[in-house]
């Protein structure tokens, strides 16, 4: 019943979506097309008081485009968002679980379906502008990438939130890793003493491989891990680096791993090697 239920559920929600009235809608930037995919903001209503409040990037990607994870590979473009008022000082972008895609340039990870990334903006002024000004810059890919840029105004002085606004935002969050669990998790990294980046995983017995995504900031890329030994609740993997470990110093490390349906997420401190 429940299987059932959940393969009708993208039918469900877009019809629910084509009979919401229009001011579902008021707390999102309009609509902007590219080649590939078409892109907007959507954004919680300003809070008294508050010093940060939801919102998403929401990407609908066209049947055969992409667009990219946190760390794209060595000729992607990750997705990237400045904001053009002072009253809203930063944003943070969250990714959901991405996958392991080839090309004739690598591989990389990114997104082939629509997808949404959960942000986070903060302000340290008093009160929050009507109107939240950002850019976004990243890329979109078919058989070769489109480096996209665009300008957003998203109203955010909505008195109450709307059914809509946080139906959307609460999905997106959800979707992001969630913590370790007894089905998956990321038990250590470690560099070896070959100048590899070692991840061990725990996971639950399952026919299927985990997958495991490591980031650690633009400076410092990663090859796609590689699976070297799994014995059906423990998974190995190496990560050879782009980079010389040695002149890395102490550094943070984001890792993401998926299994079946389940996704973690883990920031890690990896001493020098």
């Amino acid at each position: 019943m429940m299987r059932d239920f959940l393969k009708k559920w993208p039918v469900i929600f877009t019809l629910f979506c084509g009979v919401v009235p229009q001011q579902a809608a008021a707390a999102a930037s309009p609509w902007q097309e590219t080649d590939g995919a078409r892109l907007r903001i959507v954004a919680e209503p300003a809070r008294p008081s508050a010093t940060d409040l939801r919102g998403m990037l929401q990407i609908e990607l066209e049947p055969g485009w992409k667009t990219y994870w946190r760390e794209p590979g060595a000729a992607g473009i990750p997705p990237q968002i400045s904001l053009g008022d002072d009253a809203a000082t930063a944003v943070t972008i969250h990714y959901p679980a991405p996958e392991w895609h080839d090309d004739p340039y690598g591989s990389w990870a990114g997104y082939a379906q629509p997808v949404s990334l959960p942000l986070t903006f903060a302000t340290s002024a008093d009160t929050w502008p009507g109107t939240l000004k950002a850019s976004v810059f990243l890329g979109i890919c078919r058989d070769v990438c489109v480096p996209v840029s665009m300008d957003f105004d998203v109203p955010i002085d909505e008195k109450k939130p709307n059914a809509m606004q946080t139906l959307l935002l609460d999905t997106a969050f959800s979707a992001l890793p969630a913590d370790d669990s007894d089905r998956l998790s990321i038990a250590n990294a470690a560099w070896t003493s070959d100048g590899v980046l070692e991840i061990s995983l725990k996971h639950a017995a399952s026919d299927t491989d985990p997958q495991l995504f490591v980031s650690a900031g633009s400076n410092r890329p990663f090859k796609k891990p590689v699976l070297v030994s799994d014995d059906g609740e423990t998974a190995l993997f190496r990560a050879e680096p782009v980079f010389d470990p040695a002149k890395a110093g102490e550094m943070t490390v984001v890792l993401t791993a998926r299994h079946g349906v389940d996704a973690v997420e883990r920031f890690f401190t990896v001493s020098p090697q």
